[in-house]
C-alpha cells in the first residue's frame, strides 16, 4: 500500500469516525415557573410564584417562596398610570427603589404590603451596575429603618431605565441576595 492511499485510508476513517461521535447536547434549559414583564422573561425558582395582578393590587408583580408574600418585586413603568406621579428609580435620593410619591412601608417576608409600618429613614449603602441577563442596570443597595424596629431591613433594586423595569428585592439576605443575583443573571429579553 502507497503512502497516498494510507492516508486516503485514515482520512476515510477519520470522517466516518466523526460522523458517528455523538454530539453534546445544551445543557437544558432551566424549567421553573415564568415571569414576564414587559421585554424581560425570568425562571423562578422551584417552588417560587409571580403574581401579576392580585384581587387587591397589592401584590402585583410579586415573587414568593414559601410564606413569604412578596420577597421581590418586578414592575413595567411602562404601565404606570399616566396620570399618577412617579418617582423614578434613583441611586441619588433616599428610597430610590420606591417609584411612589409618598411615604414607602417597609416590606420584608414577615411584612408584606399592606402590611408594613412605615419607614423612616435609608441609606444608600451601595450601588453601581450590576446584570439582568446580557443587559447591565442600575444598582443600589439601602439600608432601611422603620416606624416598628423589627422590621427594619436591607432593600436591593435593578433599573433598567430604556426598558423602564424595576426589580426590587425586599427585606435583603444572604440566601436570598444569591437566588436573586442567579435569578437575573438568567433573564432573557424578547
Amino acid at each position: 500500500m502507497s503512502f497516498r492511499h494510507l492516508v486516503l485510508v485514515v482520512a476515510v476513517i477519520l470522517g466516518v469516525t466523526a460522523c458517528s461521535t455523538p454530539t453534546q447536547n445544551p445543557p437544558p434549559a432551566p424549567s421553573g415557573p415564568k415571569a414576564i414583564v414587559g421585554s424581560l422573561h425570568l425562571t423562578l425558582p422551584a417552588g417560587a410564584t409571580y403574581t401579576e395582578h392580585s384581587p387587591d393590587g397589592l401584590l402585583d408583580g410579586c415573587i414568593s417562596e414559601g410564606t413569604a408574600a412578596c420577597e421581590a418585586r418586578v414592575v413595567d413603568l411602562r404601565k404606570a398610570d399616566p396620570g399618577a406621579p412617579v418617582n423614578l428609580p434613583s441611586t441619588k435620593r433616599p428610597f430610590g427603589w420606591y417609584t411612589g410619591t409618598d411615604l414607602p412601608t417597609c416590606i420584608t417576608p414577615a411584612s408584606p404590603p399592606g402590611k408594613a409600618a412605615g419607614a423612616t429613614g435609608s441609606t444608600l449603602l451601595d450601588s453601581g451596575f450590576a446584570p439582568i441577563g446580557p443587559k447591565n442596570a442600575e444598582y443600589g443597595r439601602w439600608k432601611v429603618t422603620c416606624e416598628n424596629s423589627a422590621q427594619n431591613n436591607q432593600v436591593r433594586s435593578w433599573w433598567l431605565p430604556t426598558s423602564r423595569i424595576l426589580v426590587v428585592q425586599y427585606g435583603s439576605f444572604p440566601g436570598w441576595d444569591a437566588k436573586m443575583d442567579n435569578l437575573l443573571a438568567g433573564a432573557t429579553f424578547s
